[in-house]
This record gives C-alpha cells, structure tokens and sequence, in this order.
C-alpha cells in the first residue's frame, strides 16, 4: 500500500501532542485505555506516532477522517477542546488538530481523483 506525506506542521502537532500526554499521569492521557487491568496507548496515541514519522497510508487516512467525523461536530467535545490541557484537546492534537483533518479529506480526495483518471 502506497504511503502518503505528512505535512510538517502536522508531523510537529503530533510530536508536541505526544510530549504533552506523556507528561501527564496516566489517569490524566488522552487516549489512553484500560486493557486486562493496565492503561495501554490507544489508536489516538499510534496515529500520533504514524503521523509524527512522516508517512501514511490509506487506511491510516481512512480512520483519521472517521475519527474526525464523529469528534468533530460534537458540540460537547467542541467546548471540552477550548481547554487545551483537557482530554479532548490533547485527542484532538494527537490525531493532527484541525490542519490534520484537512489534509486528512484533501488527500482523500487526490487518491479517488487518481484512481478515477486510471
């Protein structure tokens, strides 16, 4: 499967988005989740590191457009984000924040304009 770039700025959203939830205590990180007793990364989490190495793949567009899609119109996730040392803001970060989103759908957009020019 083909990888795609990572805006800089994108890259740099989720690598000061990763410092930030590390920083915190473990009750305290955005996505994290309990499994078999212990707080383990979530998918917040490996998409920041996915997006902090530069490249991804379609799938990984895929789910960022998905997550985005059910957190970002949520008007209780959208006042929780004003906090920017709240859960929600530091998910947010992590999946890229609002440049992430964008290019997110723009380069979905590109890979069904190439597959229909095939």
């Amino acid at each position: 499967m083909p990888k795609y770039n990572v805006p800089r700025e994108v890259r740099e959203i989720a690598e000061r988005a990763i410092a930030y939830n590390l920083s915190r205590s473990l009750s305290q990180r955005a996505a994290y989740k309990d499994e078999d007793g212990e707080r383990v990364p979530g998918t917040g989490m490996r998409t920041a590191r996915r997006l902090a190495s530069g490249a991804v793949d379609e799938a990984q567009i895929d789910l960022m457009i998905a997550w985005f899609a059910r957190h970002g119109e949520s008007e209780a996730e959208s006042l929780a984000r004003r906090d920017k040392t709240s859960k929600a803001a530091i998910a947010w970060a992590l999946w890229g924040g609002n440049p992430g989103r964008a290019r997110a759908k723009a380069q979905k957009r590109q890979i069904e304009r190439d597959r229909a020019n095939r």
